[in-house]
């Protein structure tokens, strides 16, 4: 599915929660059951991302992501394929779900992150 590019608001109705706080709390129940499946880079840009998420919902792009982890961290920064790989385990895992976005002449924008609740009915790993 190709969503229309547009301001992150707009893109409030694919989210899966009601509030900061309850996607903080269910990020929080992925971090503690899954994040041994990630690097140490990798978690750095998993957390950025959801640092990104209007509650549940992210549509920065990569490049403003690193960015921002790279102002934060230094010289300690993350490089695209770090961030790259940290996107396929997470959906892979389903900690979200990604969809394209396109502008208005069809071109490729970027991504659309939705975060997923955790599955309550299911056992932690481990």
């Amino acid at each position: 599915m190709i969503i229309k590019s547009a301001v992150i608001e707009s893109f409030a109705e694919y989210s899966k929660f009601g509030s900061l706080k309850e996607f903080n709390n269910y990020f929080e129940m992925w971090m503690a059951d899954k994040k041994r499946f990630f690097s140490k880079g990798e978690l750095i840009g998993l957390k950025r991302l959801a640092r990104f998420a209007v509650p549940g919902v992210a549509n920065a792009k990569i490049g403003t992501v690193l960015k921002a982890i790279y102002e934060e961290y230094g010289e300690m920064g993350i490089s695209r394929s770090t961030f790259k790989r940290m996107i396929l385990k997470a959906s892979e895992i389903g900690i979200f779900t990604v969809y394209e976005t396109a502008r208005k002449n069809g071109s490729q924008s970027s991504n659309l992150y939705v975060f997923n609740r955790f599955p309550m009915n299911e056992l932690p790993d481990g």
